[in-house]
């Protein structure tokens, strides 16, 4: 007979929830579109309320996942908390890439898209400047985007964002064997980078997942645990894949090269030089972060004119999900920037 503590109805629930029969909604926030061109949308989230800052803000999130972790759930949403602070603010969605877009590189994503949503942002908003806000590799196009076209762009706030790729830890040391690391074979096989290529980011804390699962069953009559739990495993598991240009230039620019942190990269006919960022730049740090740990966000040696830095005791997912992030480090953010918008320049 089973015990209470391992009774039929809470392994049929758990199991429910590890085969995703049973999940949540995530990125909740109402949000309308206002610009559209190509596989590309700009949204506007909605506010209850006038904004009471000046510029708005708008997010560039990465290539690889949605962007819906910036909004998991109610009370652990990075865009609530701006909207909270009073700021009108938009998202870049870049949509989802196919073999259509095989050449759809650097100069497509940074010159045209960032370029048009920052352009569409401003018209949408009647402001002349916004903050634009940058996550993971969303944030190193934002800082390659400010960087050869400052214009319009009031401060730049990267989160967890990678620019230096040399590091120690096992993504790095994977990413820049060249003899492991082949972007163009990939691509050439399936005329874009595959979703399921981006699993393997997981595979780098694999050990930690037994442990995930027991703390779930043993916390199935915790709600709130649990409806945590279902949200990152619905947005984690839902990778989209990535053109196949823009993929070979970044790896190879990035992971294997590191021409942009070294001043070698070229987007459109133009080098990219970090050093000429002049407007305020914010960088946020986990200090647990394996995907971005610390000596890969520049904090060694900070290219940035007017660059500061942010650290926080955790992890890359952490950053912008946990209930102590919320508490303490998004107050922080969100008074830096209202800083930052009562500046004049």
């Amino acid at each position: 007979m089973l015990t209470q503590d391992f009774s039929t109805t809470k392994v049929t629930r758990w199991n429910r929830i590890v085969s995703g029969q049973e999940t949540v909604e995530i990125g909740r926030t109402p949000k309308e579109a206002i610009y559209q061109r190509d596989i590309l949308t700009v949204y506007r989230f909605e506010r209850e309320t006038p904004a009471t800052q000046k510029h708005p803000i708008l997010i560039a999130y990465s290539l690889i996942n949605r962007p819906a972790v910036l909004d998991l759930l109610p009370g652990r949403s990075v865009v609530e908390r701006f909207l909270e602070a009073g700021f009108e603010v938009y998202l870049i969605d870049w949509g989802v890439p196919t073999a259509l877009d095989y050449h759809s590189g650097l100069d497509t994503y940074v010159n045209l898209y960032i370029r048009s949503a920052i352009r569409e942002t401003l018209k949408h908003s009647g402001c002349k400047e916004l903050h634009l806000f940058g996550y993971c590799m969303g944030g190193a196009l934002a800082a390659i985007a400010t960087a050869l076209r400052p214009r319009g762009i009031k401060s730049l706030t990267l989160l967890g964002t990678p620019l230096n790729f040399r590091s120690e830890e096992l993504l790095y040391r994977w990413s820049a064997d060249p003899n492991v690391n082949k972007p163009e074979k990939l691509v050439e096989a399936w005329r874009v980078a595959p979703a399921w290529n981006f699993e393997s980011f997981s595979l780098l804390t694999l050990d930690k997942k037994p442990d995930m699962l027991k703390a779930l069953y043993n916390r199935l009559e915790d709600e709130g645990f649990v409806e945590s739990y279902m949200a990152m495993e619905r947005w984690v598991g839902d990778n989209i894949p990535m053109a196949a240009s823009v993929f070979q230039e970044f790896v190879r620019g990035s992971f294997l090269n590191n021409d942009l942190y070294e001043g070698r990269m070229e987007v459109g006919g133009k080098k990219v030089d970090l050093g000429a960022i002049k407007v305020p730049v914010l960088s946020i740090i986990g200090e647990a972060d394996h995907l971005v740990p610390p000596e890969t966000t520049g904090i060694d040696d900070n290219p940035f004119p007017n660059g500061e830095y942010l650290r926080f005791p955790s992890g890359h997912v952490g950053l912008s999900v946990s209930s102590k992030s919320h508490k303490l480090l998004w107050p922080q953010v969100c008074n830096w920037l209202c800083n930052q918008d009562a500046t004049k320049k």
